[in-house]
């Protein structure tokens, strides 16, 4: 997608995609992961998630990227947390720190951008609306960012979003299972923690007819 078409979304406020208590994947399959509670967790197209200060109050120090610099500011200003805006390379960093000393960043600009030295550093990712944000041609390119510079071992948590793309243009665009195993399968081990279907809870994805729709949430473990 054109960068402009997601800083118009932000602009408009048509921002449906947003989830404002959170995603209830992630509570319930985070510590799946096992992770150090230091880690430092990456969350691609992180949008104004509520996600982002869960993780941190579970000790993760949490980057996001994200295009909107209005998205961050809306963050920030939600969670009623002081921030230091700065250059950070090509990107602007938002930093502000929790009671318990954890950190959240958010560089905005644009995900292919973060190089492989900055993406070696981060330990686990999370990806709640970056993959189904994007269309098929771009998938791939992002996948292949992704892995190919990430650590061997590093795990992630992904949340897939699926329906009959015949009834709805995307965004949210739809990615099954099979989307999912033919991604990540030639880098990564790849575990379904739970697969839920029913109605969107989104009033406006039923408002375009979605009636059936699926969630997965899936453990993803680079090949070491």
């Amino acid at each position: 997608m054109e960068h402009s078409f997601w800083l118009e979304r932000w602009h408009n406020r048509q921002i449906g995609f947003h989830q404002p208590a959170g995603q209830p994947m992630l509570h319930q399959h985070w510590s799946a992961l096992g992770l150090a509670a230091n880690a430092h967790v990456l969350i691609p197209l992180c949008g104004k998630t509520p996600d982002m200060r869960w993780l941190a109050e579970q000790g993760h120090a949490v980057t996001g990227i994200e295009l909107s610099e209005s998205a961050a500011e809306e963050f920030f200003a939600d969670n009623a947390l002081d921030y230091q805006r700065v250059p950070d390379g090509v990107f602007t960093r938002f930093s502000a720190v929790l009671a318990n000393n954890t950190t959240i960043d958010i560089l905005v600009g644009d995900f292919f951008d973060l190089d492989a030295d900055r993406l070696a550093g981060f330990d686990a990712w999370y990806d709640r609306a970056a993959l189904i944000a994007l269309p098929p041609a771009m998938r791939h390119r992002y996948t292949t960012h992704l892995l190919g510079h990430l650590a061997p071992g590093t795990q992630g948590l992904l949340v897939t979003f699926a329906y009959d793309q015949s009834l709805m243009e995307g965004p949210p665009f739809s990615v099954d299972d099979e989307e999912v195993q033919r991604l990540f399968g030639p880098g990564c081990d790849i575990t379904l923690l739970e697969e839920s279907h029913g109605q969107p809870e989104s009033d406006h994805l039923r408002q375009k007819g979605l009636q059936e729709t699926r969630e997965g949430a899936y453990q993803l473990q680079i090949h070491g």
